[in-house]
């Protein structure tokens, strides 16, 4: 197998564009997705600072190596990196300092905030005390309120998350599969500035997982390669495996999904994106009076008082 660029020994075949490409010519393919995703999305200024969310996975880790290899000799261009502890036993204390490490390595000034800090508990504490609802509905809705109320505290414009492709393509099915059409308005990007909300830019959106997992090995990124121990627990998996299956008959649909996504999003917004409010309990942006995150602290603050009664 050849390179389709230079006719070299080629490394990988991407399917979906019917080509091979060497090493070198892989990675400036993956670059050029990258640059394109975040021009498309987003129009940085010279003195915008931004927060980059890093687990210390694979996708997160390749994030923070782009953003940094393309904007970390802007001039007065601030990049700030932050590592959410759920507190999962361990799990998110080893993420953190691969997460830790590397961002000291590219000068980039890192913190790792906490669910106990900001919530009050954490997803070990959800997972004892509720028996119905999966911890990781609990830990989605906690992550993305600390991320936004710290993102707010440090004054970042932007919050950068590493989505990839995989992971917006199993969302879109998730919504439309569950008939729910306003959070699939909802979706990052954000490209409308909302009082109180920090617009999410994906770098990585149009690249697909395998791509990733490539490209941080061929570079030598470092990165934790664990999986969260409540991740088999997720629904997320079914539609994770039903398109894999899906794009081995067609190496193109989940590019096709995120077509689908860019063409219905800015008509669903229309109707379905509400001005946002303050939660009355934390101040918080939502859309109605209590935002998710409340909602379910005060779930688990009424479960963990049945419990303690029995």
């Amino acid at each position: 197998m050849r390179c389709s660029k230079c006719g070299r020994e080629a490394i990988v075949k991407i399917r979906y564009a019917g080509i091979s490409l060497c090493k070198e010519h892989f990675m400036e393919f993956i670059e050029r997705k990258v640059k394109r995703e975040i021009r498309e999305q987003v129009r940085f200024q010279r003195d915008d600072r931004v927060l980059i969310a890093i687990s210390g996975g694979k996708d997160s880790m390749l994030t923070l190596y782009f953003m940094h290899k393309i904007f970390g000799r802007w001039k007065d261009f601030e990049m700030l990196a932050v590592t959410v502890d759920e507190g999962i036993g361990d799990f998110r204390k080893k993420c953190a300092e691969v997460a830790r490490d590397y961002a000291k390595q590219l000068g980039i000034e890192h913190r790792t905030i906490t669910f106990k800090e900001y919530i009050g508990i954490t997803t070990d504490d959800v997972a004892r005390v509720d028996k119905e609802l999966k911890p990781c509905t609990y830990c989605g809705v906690f992550r993305r309120k600390v991320l936004n109320t710290y993102a707010k505290e440090v004054g970042a414009k932007y919050l950068i998350l590493g989505l990839n492709l995989d992971d917006i393509a199993q969302s879109v099915i998730m919504n439309v599969t569950r008939g729910d059409v306003a959070r699939l308005a909802r979706l990052a990007p954000h490209r409308k500035v909302k009082s109180g909300f920090i617009p999410r830019i994906l770098p990585l959106r149009s690249v697909l997982e395998e791509e990733v997992r490539l490209f941080v090995n061929l570079a030598q990124i470092p990165y934790y390669p664990g999986r969260c121990p409540y991740a088999p627990l997720a629904v997320r998996d079914l539609y994770r495996e039903f398109l894999n299956n899906l794009e081995k008959r067609d190496p193109a649909v989940k590019f096709s999904i995120l077509n689908f996504l860019d063409e219905i999003k800015p008509l669903v917004e229309e109707k379905y994106v509400k001005e946002l409010r303050p939660c009355k309990i934390c101040g918080e942006p939502t859309t109605g009076e209590i935002c998710k995150a409340c909602q379910l602290k005060m779930r688990y603050e009424k479960l963990s008082k049945e419990g303690l009664s029995h």
